[in-house]
């Protein structure tokens, strides 16, 4: 970040939790049913009538551009197959936003998966570590930073979102468990005064994962964590290597009703977790993204396993779980699941965006200059199922 960039800093501001989340997603007895299987089929169709498109045509367009033995390749039958229950692979729904210049939200929509599904689940799970969550809301204000290790500057979210653990909140009372917060990446130590340091909360990565804590500056390479309470270290950590600072925290979300805190102790933090030194996500692997992000979510495997069942129970979809076994396997072969559903599941139980989960598997989505997917009058029997009946989340109360 360049120094010489001005940014007031500014006191955190407590909002709701109901003004920074979007409504829940409700599922009707329709979906996953052979009903909604249908409308899908049938509104696939309709699009493609609109643009002067045949499966058939839509069949040839995927062969010759990706190959009929690509992952890509959308047969003849796709239209039947949906219908019989068997849902398309994301690479599919890929090739779908691809050839029709349509979103790949939307067509992910249509299809059965709404990815404003993934942050009402991690808003409705808890964890006992503070983990990232996704919003959808990050597309805005883009800042650079440059990683350490190549001096390459590139552009990311400015804003971070974390949600504090059950029994991370190293700052109680000051944040409570539940709470969401934001962190504006484009602040640094630099930006900010010695004396204004240590009186600030930070969203910082550690040997122990996600904290909010503050920063006690050591000299220009190393600092400490504060308070010195577990999962944190009384030792200076050398910035970059040891820790990294993720952000400065300016909004907080409080929740109406927190559960009682209980704190850690220093036996929780298990030896095994990878020290916290910094990588560019866009160079992981498939396989390495999802073994650090689960170490930095603090969960093991059968822990992971027990969060997508939870996940499969508040959908009542059992396409959502993923065995234990099956977790394992992710992250020894570097290859994306079949099911869009364990996707989804991964991306919730382990703070990961789906874009950089697919880019890291490959798959690249460029929604760039593609056209809003809107249903019109035409499609109006099948949008009532393909949509889902949106509820206010309501627990959750102002603390302004």
């Amino acid at each position: 970040m360049d120094e010489r960039t001005s940014i007031r800093v500014r006191d955190p501001v407590h909002r709701s939790i109901a003004e920074f989340a979007p409504r829940s997603p409700t599922f009707s007895e329709a979906n996953g049913s052979k009903a909604s299987a249908e409308c899908c089929s049938a509104t696939i169709k309709h699009v493609l009538r609109q643009l002067g498109l045949t499966v058939t045509g839509l069949s040839a367009l995927s062969s010759g551009r990706y190959g009929k033995k690509s992952p890509y390749f959308i047969p003849v039958s796709f239209p039947y197959r949906l219908k019989q229950g068997i849902t398309p692979r994301v690479c599919q729904i890929v090739a779908l936003s691809q050839i029709t210049g349509y979103r790949f939200s939307d067509w992910m929509r249509i299809c059965g998966f709404d990815l404003r599904l993934v942050i009402d689940l991690q808003l409705q799970l808890d964890n006992e570590r503070t983990t990232i969550i996704n919003p959808g809301i990050l597309s805005g204000t883009r800042v650079a930073i440059t990683a350490p290790s190549n001096g390459v500057a590139k552009l990311y979210p400015r804003y971070l979102f974390a949600k504090i653990g059950t029994r991370d909140a190293v700052v109680y009372p000051r944040l409570v468990p539940g709470t969401i917060v934001r962190a504006d990446r484009a602040f640094g130590l630099q930006l900010c005064g010695n004396e204004s340091i240590e009186n600030r909360i930070w969203l910082v990565e550690h040997a122990g994962g996600i904290t909010c804590c503050h920063i006690k500056r050591i000299d220009d390479e190393h600092v400490v964590l504060l308070p010195n309470l577990p999962p944190l270290t009384a030792w200076p950590l050398l910035l970059w290597r040891e820790v990294r600072i993720l952000g400065l925290v300016d909004l907080e979300w409080r929740p109406g009703l927190s559960a009682p805190f209980r704190p850690m102790s220093p036996r929780t933090l298990p030896d095994s977790l990878p020290s916290g030194g910094w990588s560019d996500p866009s160079a992981l692997s498939f396989s390495r993204l999802l073994r650090l992000s689960r170490c930095r979510a603090g969960l093991t495997l059968r822990q992971a396993h027990e969060m997508t069942t939870r996940i499969a129970g508040l959908l009542g979809r059992r396409e959502y779980t993923i065995a234990l076994g099956l977790l394992s396997d992710y992250e020894a072969i570097n290859r994306v699941p079949r099911h869009v559903a364990k996707i989804i599941s991964l991306c919730v139980i382990y703070g990961i965006d789906l874009f950089q989960l697919l880019e890291a598997a490959g798959i690249r989505v460029d929604d760039c200059g593609k056209s809003s997917l809107t249903l019109d009058k035409a499609t109006e029997p099948y949008k009532r199922n393909v949509d889902f009946a949106w509820r206010t989340t309501e627990t959750f109360t102002s603390v302004a």
